[in-house]
């Protein structure tokens, strides 16, 4: 019978060096993070969806996710119908809390979109 030979799970060697474009710093590195996914910090849509969770009631928050806003329009992803009938019930109140701490967003509607926790 024939020995199987035990193979390393990983080689340092296989690991190519940082070269001098890739972030050595972590300011660098969570820019272009920031990049990447279009985020820009100085713009209160940007904020809206970055503190989500703290700016709704958690049974919101728990069950949705703000993707964008766009011309006075909240987009979210929720992963069950019954809690996008909640938010749709419950989107004057919802749109009150976060005006209460961005009052320049000018929201006009809720827009949810199931989408199926896998």
């Amino acid at each position: 019978m024939a020995e199987k030979k035990s193979v390393p799970r990983y080689k340092k060697d296989n690991y190519k060096p940082l070269a001098n474009e890739d972030p050595t710093s972590s300011d660098v590195f969570f820019n272009q993070v920031l990049d990447r996914f279009h985020i820009d910090l100085d713009d209160v849509s940007s904020q809206v969806v970055v503190h989500w969770k703290t700016l709704v009631e958690p049974a919101v928050a728990d069950h949705s996710k703000c993707e964008k806003i766009k011309d006075g329009v909240l987009y979210l992803t929720c992963d069950h119908p019954s809690r996008a009938s909640y938010i749709r019930l419950n989107s004057r109140e919802i749109i009150k809390s976060i005006r209460s701490v961005f009052p320049e967003i000018e929201l006009k509607k809720i827009i949810t979109r199931v989408k199926n926790a896998t």
